[in-house]
């Protein structure tokens, strides 16, 4: 097993100061029963083998990645046919929410967390281009779900359970290698 994040942002920009190897963010926890390593995915994953992978889960990754066409090419390489790939992404609806404009908008964004002091650099793409970009990858749709808020959401914080019905805020969809 292999864990693979992003260095930097699209823009070169350091994705977070704190981000540390997760070898030494967990010592110990693991042992021996996986291989950890922090990996830029703008580069190739030249350090695993073809077809090393019954699954691979990719979550909320996607949208940081400049060469996403590069990184579903070495995903595909690297896992067994018929095997399966979880992607999870922000909603299209909820960019254009935040961010206004045209719902057909892949520009580069920043969105504001820790009460503005750090921001979140991605891009934002219609579910027609990402849905393209998986499919032209090589991968078989088999499942998209747009979550929907929970009873527990709704008893925790009631307006964020209030706008999240209105307008997911990510989806996910489950893919098959061809």
């Amino acid at each position: 097993m292999y864990v693979a994040g992003v260095h930097e942002d699209a823009g070169g920009r350091p994705r977070n100061r704190r981000q540390r190897d997760p070898a030494e963010a967990c010592p110990g926890r693991l042992g021996e029963r996986a291989n950890l390593r922090l990996h830029d995915v703008e580069q190739s994953l030249d350090f695993i083998d073809d077809v090393a992978f019954d699954g691979i889960v990719c979550a909320l990754v996607l949208h940081h990645v400049a060469n996403r066409a590069q990184l579903l090419s070495e995903l595909r390489r690297v896992l067994r046919p018929g095997g399966w790939l979880l992607i999870s992404t922000s909603h299209p609806t909820s960019d254009r929410h935040r961010f206004g404009g045209s719902y057909y908008a892949e520009d580069w964004v920043d969105l504001p967390v820790a009460g503005g002091e750090q921001s979140i650099h991605y891009q934002r793409m219609s579910l027609e281009t990402f849905l393209a970009e998986l499919l032209d990858s090589g991968f078989v749709l088999e499942r998209l779900v747009e979550p929907r808020p929970t009873a527990a959401l709704r008893d925790l914080d009631e307006s964020a359970y209030r706008k999240l019905q209105q307008s997911p805020s990510f989806l996910a969809v489950r893919l098959r290698r061809s």
